[in-house]
């Protein structure tokens, strides 16, 4: 990347830098496995993965860690839960049954899948997961602390907050032997020596829990900057909820430099990423999600990489799985082309950023929507696209022919993933659909069939359908709906002049005929 370029990534490279001039560099993400993990989840781990690709190009050496925050409760029963998780709530959800009955628990259900989904994006990051940290002992320590410093902690929370500070508030959640929720559990005292806190259980009994065993746990205001300072975090992205005054990055920052005697990372605040059309953020509890996994079935991983890198984090970023992925695509392929050939494109960083092998094109340069049609009228057959394709596009379709045929393979998914508009779906009828004519509708049929072109091309066929319908007293609309109608048995389909000129001239002309 150049050292003038305007792109928003290189104040945040500089900022790293500066915040660790020498050595190697971590770079954090981390989120609670608590349900599905949906397209707006994927801009935590990529704010990750931009900034550590960003580094790595700049000739650092830099690392990314994902922590999996599995000690986290979960909040509540949600709406795709069976009506017995209502008794989980609040408990961690490493320590939930998974919904699927297959999974090891309730976090690696749906963790597995974002993890998948990270290797699917060529994203390398070490996994690190917080309930196992914790049983290990190695937040034991910074337990301790904060307990010892409990009321300093207090100060911060309340100064830096503005929010008052309950008398009876620690800086711990205790696991409920009784319960093993992260609720129930009525603090008394510790004893720092043994690492022993005492409390009172939902059942009433006084129990002791082991802070080097896994059964205390940081509030998450606290384990935030501690886990800063165990694992020496030098930038981290967030979503921007945290990022406000007086919230849980400017707690944890007084926290960690005040208490733990770290400096905090660099902040990368990001906001959401809603589903178009929908001014709420993509959510798993209501249903305005579309999943990640699912994406990356009709998209490839160097687009959804592009998607969220070329835009300042602090940008809200509307996913469209519809007709949006006409432009985006062609967006790309259209940045590939130029930096590949040297050319100026407006989003070159950021393609350099989102590109998985750089020698190779990730996409073709034939616009989207004509692969759609084309695909479609060939069938949905690979072999027969390209064929058609060499008349239209050759030089594509005879240098392009491997990119071609792996990017036919996300048209299909595209298809058939219930994303893509009814209006651009369709299939070529096998045979003659039943459609009523008019006297006059079936002059201009015989007109079109016996005037087709002989070698008929797109410009060609769209010329003569108009040609004909300007010598008929039809409006324009009919005729095309017409057209449709036979061809597709849909009153709207792709332009017709490139559709028709994609079929074998026999056919077009028998069908216009009403023959078959």
């Amino acid at each position: 990347m150049s050292a003038q370029s305007n792109y928003w990534l290189e104040s945040v490279l500089d900022a790293v830098e500066a915040r660790q001039p020498l050595g190697s560099i971590l770079v954090c993400s981390g989120i609670t496995p608590s349900g599905p993990y949906h397209v707006g989840h994927a801009r935590e781990i990529l704010t990750a993965e931009a900034i550590r690709r960003g580094l790595e190009q700049r000739g650092r050496t830099a690392t990314h860690t994902h922590n999996v925050d599995d000690f986290d409760a979960l909040r509540k029963r949600y709406t795709w839960l069976p009506e017995s998780y209502e008794s989980q709530a609040g408990k961690p959800v490493y320590l939930i049954p998974a919904p699927d009955g297959k999974a090891r628990n309730y976090a690696e259900q749906y963790f597995s899948q974002y993890e998948a989904a990270a290797v699917q994006l060529g994203i390398p990051m070490t996994i690190w997961r917080s309930h196992v940290e914790y049983q290990a002992g190695v937040f034991a320590d910074l337990i301790t602390t904060a307990l010892n410093r409990r009321d300093e902690i207090s100060q911060i929370l309340a100064v830096v907050s503005g929010r008052e500070v309950p008398l009876d508030w620690q800086p711990i959640q205790i696991l409920d032997a009784a319960t093993e929720s992260l609720r129930t559990a009525e603090f008394l005292s510790y004893d720092a020596a043994s690492g022993i806190v005492e409390y009172r259980s939902n059942d009433g009994t006084t129990r002791q829990a082991a802070m080097k065993k896994g059964e205390v746990k940081l509030d998450w205001r606290i384990d935030w900057p501690a886990r800063w300072a165990l694992l020496g975090v030098h930038a981290e992205g967030f979503g921007k909820e945290h990022a406000t005054k007086g919230g849980s990055y400017d707690t944890g920052a007084m926290i960690a430099r005040e208490i733990f005697g770290v400096e905090p990372p660099v902040a990368v605040p990001f906001n959401p990423i809603n589903l178009k059309g929908d001014t709420r953020k993509m959510s798993s509890s209501l249903g305005n999600l579309v999943t990640i996994h699912d994406a990356l079935q009709f998209i490839p991983p160097e687009i959804l990489r592009y998607f969220v890198f070329k835009s300042l984090p602090t940008k809200v970023l509307d996913f469209d799985p519809g007709i949006g992925m006409y432009s985006l695509i062609d967006e790309y392929a259209a940045t590939e082309s130029a930096v590949q050939t040297r050319q100026p494109a407006e989003f070159a960083e950021a393609w350099r950023v989102s590109v998985l092998e750089p020698s190779q094109a990730t996409v073709s340069t034939i616009p989207f929507s004509h692969l759609v049609a084309t695909y479609q009228a060939a069938s949905r057959k690979p072999e027969l696209t390209l064929q058609l394709l060499a008349k239209t596009h050759p030089e594509q379709a005879t240098t392009q022919t491997a990119v071609l045929k792996r990017q036919l393979t996300y048209v299909e998914q595209w298809l058939d993933s219930g994303y893509a508009p009814e209006a651009v779906v369709f299939a070529v009828a096998t045979t003659l659909p039943q459609v009523q004519l008019t006297e006059e509708q079936t002059s201009v049929l015989d007109t079109l069939a016996a005037q087709y072109p002989v070698e008929p091309t797109a410009e060609l066929v769209q010329t003569h359908i108009f040609e004909t319908i300007r010598l008929s007293e039809l409006p324009p609309r009919t005729v095309f709906e017409l057209l449709y109608q036979l061809f597709i048995g849909k009153p709207a389909g792709p332009k017709l002049g490139a559709f028709l000129s994609d079929l074998d001239r026999d056919f077009v002309v028998a069908r216009l005929r009403r023959e078959g």
